[in-house]
């Protein structure tokens, strides 16, 4: 049920890729590329877009610049748009051999995870670092998943890849304050946020040794050194540095210190 508050538009990137309209979810797209068209100019909102570029990001492969294939995916568009639209709703200009996405109301989940990362900076930079914190815990959770998961174009790759690295600074931000503070669980829980997105980020493996060394737990410090030497050996080509190599030499030769029960 729509309310006053309710953006008429609520679109997610991040993941899969949902629209929704006036509270009604746009599942049929018509023309092969009208989904795509409208990503593209979604992600370059109230910017206009030369024709051209818009060739070369839906056709990479084509040198045909007169095709009418745009002018298809653009009627396509316009069709999706106007069965769900309202005052508030999309529209898509023509205007100077290009095309531009406006919207009056819309939230779309990538534009709020960089808004809430970027304020998080801005209030770090000024020493507010609790309020910062919490938009970094925003952005996190605002991540859940990489950028248009499962859809695969130059652009995309290049989006998917600078949202996963804002994400990881986010991430990395979090997880350091949680080990100041001694909070073992949440800095774990951070740590396997920042693997899932980069899998071969040796330091979190370090850290998530080195806390598990501390809790006594000397079966997952081995596990996760294990992990971090197959996938750098088996997709890097690359073993584990010195470091790591000592950190587990060290924790196995001590047995671990476990921690204080109150934080065991």
């Amino acid at each position: 049920m729509l309310t006053d508050s309710t953006p008429a538009v609520t679109v997610h990137c991040l993941g899969n890729f949902r629209l929704e309209i006036n509270g009604l979810p746009v599942a049929h797209w018509r023309a092969g590329k009208a989904r795509a068209l409208f990503q593209y100019l979604l992600v370059n909102r109230g910017r206009l877009v030369h024709r051209d570029r818009l060739h070369e990001v839906l056709w990479p492969d084509s040198d045909d610049r007169s095709s009418s294939s745009l002018k298809v995916a653009v009627h396509a568009v316009r069709r999706v748009l106007g069965a769900h639209e309202g005052d508030d709703g999309f529209r898509l200009v023509h205007q100077d051999h290009g095309y531009m996405l406006q919207a009056q109301s819309a939230w779309v989940d990538l534009e709020e995870f960089e808004r809430a990362f970027q304020r998080g900076r801005d209030l770090w930079a000024a020493k507010e670092h609790q309020r910062a914190l919490e938009c970094f815990q925003t952005a996190a959770d605002l991540y859940t998943g990489d950028f248009l998961t499962g859809e695969a174009s130059d652009w995309i790759n290049e989006q998917r890849q600078w949202a996963q690295g804002v994400a990881l600074r986010a991430l990395a931000v979090l997880r350091a304050d949680s080990l100041e503070r001694e909070d073992w669980p949440a800095a774990m829980h951070w740590c396997r946020r920042i693997i899932s997105l980069d899998p071969y980020h040796e330091d979190t493996y370090q850290t998530l040794m080195m806390m598990h060394g501390e809790l006594g737990e000397l079966g997952r410090v081995r596990d996760w050194y294990e992990l971090c030497r197959r996938r750098l050996r088996n997709d890097l080509d690359t073993e584990p540095t010195e470091r790591t190599e000592r950190i587990l030499a060290s924790l196995t030769r001590r047995g671990g210190r476990p921690l204080a029960p109150a934080l065991a």
